[in-house]
């Protein structure tokens, strides 16, 4: 999975106001993955060529290169850099493997890893091409494990239970309980990178420097400004990576990023509006734009102890009377979908709630005027006629044209909504610490259903507490029944019992979701560019027409 934490999405790139958020949640910074014998594999094209250098133009942050912390810019580049045991397809729960061929599970909470032969490091210091061993990989995970920089770590510190190296190429785990998801966290982008232990051991900084065993090696990283890698020599997967090189520039606004693609010194520009990119086709017929359903959304949490938020009528009508299909149209464009809990683009809506349900829990079909009309009735109801309220919101523009639209449209029942813009690490301090009345949240794109719905655990998506002071007996045990349901049929079936709980009680009531575009010069072949997630930071197979 792809769990960059709650707070991250869109709040850490540079975008442009009201039309930003109809270039998607979250710019993904690649373009697809490897997977075989999929519905959006390529068809049958000419032989792929080998050579040249890929340039992505992007307005998202480089910070560096520890796969353990990056999220922006970054985190496309290591994913190329350094390997993994292996990953778990968000769409079916396959599994992919890298650099494990295989894995064992002799009892509920053991899982073997048996690493590939003769995958080796860089030939770069410290390692200098020696064989990657299972010691790597333990460290690497007890690595992430006590990272106080390293976010959302649930499943490092309340399911793992041991890491071992049995041999150099054999690799145990044990978790304290049955856990379904325990796969799709050792091989997650930022989790699973495997480090050489000499990186580790010696502490050395991962700012601008990187030594994996992926298909591209470092040649160049300068933060905050681009990088370039270069096609690994050794990879055990050969001839694959087809180029010679990827490279990545970070541009300060959309605008320079699109002129960038006209002018040809980038070949794509991922995650841009649908506005922006279709624009760009219509300059010219040899760009080819891609969309991409977005993992990630937006919601508004309530802290429910706090007066007369505790009042489920009051939760109620703030739900009725938030207009979802006018934000839809006004912020992303038309390109967006509502949603429950849980996000629909996840596994084509395998997980999710269907658009009835969610639908029916604030109004169906009723027209807004008759849902205005019953929100004010229930707020007369509860004595909170011209309640007031402090909505917290990340400093960021494309968050902020939302929150104004969410304060016209609650002034519309009499809610009067007072804006509280924030900086990113005090808005998530605060929502860690449930020191909010209302706040608007910008989730990651999640690529299983359990971080989503642990924000209605009463422990909360860490462990630590409810950030909205909520608690429900049934709620929390149909989530905990879900962490050992191995049959994913009915799995579903209770974590889709468990959302629709959820919907009607409101400690969350979810906005929407929307779609990303990303656009390329027709030279840059096998894009794939409809994968979820984190299997577009892992492509490697794109390749350039002459």
């Amino acid at each position: 999975m792809t769990d960059r934490g709650y707070w991250w999405t869109y709040t850490r790139a540079r975008v442009s106001r009201r039309r930003a958020l109809a270039g998607g949640l979250v710019a993904a910074a690649g373009a697809a993955a490897w997977t075989c014998g999929r519905d959006d594999e390529p068809p049958a094209i000419a032989a792929p060529r080998a050579g040249g250098a890929l340039r992505t133009g992007t307005t998202l942050p480089f910070s560096g290169l520890d796969p353990q912390t990056e999220a922006g810019t970054g985190l496309a580049i290591t994913a190329r850099l350094y390997g993994y045991l292996l990953h778990v397809d968000p769409r079916d729960d396959s599994i992919i493997y890298d650099q494990a061929e295989g894995v064992e599970q002799p009892d509920a909470t053991t899982y073997l890893f048996n690493l590939r032969p003769g995958v080796k490091f860089h030939d770069l210091e410290p390692t200098r091409g020696r064989e990657l061993v299972a010691d790597d990989v333990v460290q690497s995970i007890e690595r992430f494990r006590n990272n106080p920089i390293a976010t959302t770590k649930t499943f490092h510190s309340t399911v793992l239970d041991r890491v071992e190296a049995v041999d150099a190429k054999t690799v145990r785990v044990t978790t304290k309980r049955p856990f379904v998801y325990s796969l799709a966290y050792l091989g997650d982008i930022s989790a699973g990178a495997i480090l050489a232990k000499e990186l580790i051991e010696q502490e050395l900084s991962l700012y601008e420097a990187a030594v994996g065993s992926g298909p591209f090696q470092l040649a160049r990283s300068a933060p905050p400004d681009g990088a370039r890698i270069v096609r690994n020599p050794s990879y055990f997967r050969t001839p694959i990576p087809y180029l010679d090189a990827m490279e990545w520039q970070v541009f300060s606004s959309d605008k320079a990023k699109q002129e960038a693609l006209r002018n040809h010194t980038v070949d794509a520009v991922p995650a841009g509006s649908r506005r922006d990119v279709l624009g760009l086709a219509d300059e010219d017929g040899d760009i080819e734009v891609a969309a991409e359903p977005s993992l990630s959304w937006l919601a508004l949490g309530f802290r429910m102890d706090v007066p007369p938020l505790h009042d489920p009528r009051v939760r109620g009508a703030m739900d009725l009377a938030l207009d979802r299909d006018a934000m839809i149209r006004d912020i992303a464009s038309g390109d967006g979908r509502i949603l429950g809990p849980v996000n629909p683009h996840l596994a084509d809506g395998y997980w999710s709630l269907g658009d009835d349900d969610v639908r029916n829990a604030f109004g169906g079909p009723a027209p807004m005027e008759e849902r205005r009309a019953a929100a004010r009735q229930l707020l007369a109801t509860a004595a909170a006629e011209g309640a007031s309220f402090r909505m917290q919101v990340v400093n960021a523009p494309a968050l902020l044209d939302l929150a104004g639209l969410l304060k016209e449209q609650l002034l519309q029942v009499g809610i009067v909504l007072e804006l509280e813009p924030l900086d990113l690490l005090v808005w998530f301090t605060n929502f860690r610490r449930g020191a909010f009345q209302v706040t608007l949240v910008s989730h990651a794109p999640y690529e299983t259903p359990d971080i989503p719905l642990r924000f209605f655990h009463s422990r909360g998506p860490d462990e630590t507490g409810s950030p909205f002071a909520f608690a429900d007996g049934t709620t929390d045990s149909l989530i905990e029944r879900s962490w050992g349901e191995t049959n994913r049929e009915q799995r579903r079936r209770t974590l889709q019992d468990a959302q629709k709980l959820m919907i009607s009680q409101r400690p969350m009531t979810e906005l929407f979701t929307s779609v990303g575009y990303s656009a390329a010069w027709s030279t840059v072949k096998n894009r794939r560019p409809g994968l979820p997630g984190s299997l577009a930071q892992y492509h490697y197979e794109q390749w350039l027409a002459e």
